[in-house]
């Protein structure tokens, strides 16, 4: 990963009020209150949700929600990427 794509997946993260996926999130996880732990999760099975239904319109020939979760992580940060890039407004 470039630097560039690095900040902005970080923007991103920032952004939709999720934990950067490169730190050790059990970690993280631990250091908030409980009530904004829950919402974080949350909001990452949201994210996690619309990068498998992206995934699903790239490839209609495999039936209901994809399920590799290499692939579906892949373009969740791809989605955090992309909201740093529009935040920046370099997209």
């Amino acid at each position: 990963m470039t630097n560039i794509s690095g900040i902005c997946e970080t923007l991103g993260a920032l952004e939709k009020g999720v934990l950067v996926p490169t730190c050790n999130i059990q970690k993280e996880l631990s250091k908030l209150p409980p009530s904004e732990a829950r919402s974080a999760k949350r909001k990452w099975r949201k994210i996690m949700r619309r990068a498998a239904k992206r995934i699903q319109k790239i490839s209609p020939e495999d039936h209901g929600v994809c399920k590799n979760k290499p692939l579906v992580r892949h373009f969740a940060r791809k989605i955090l990427r992309e909201k740093g890039q529009k935040t920046l407004g370099l997209k």
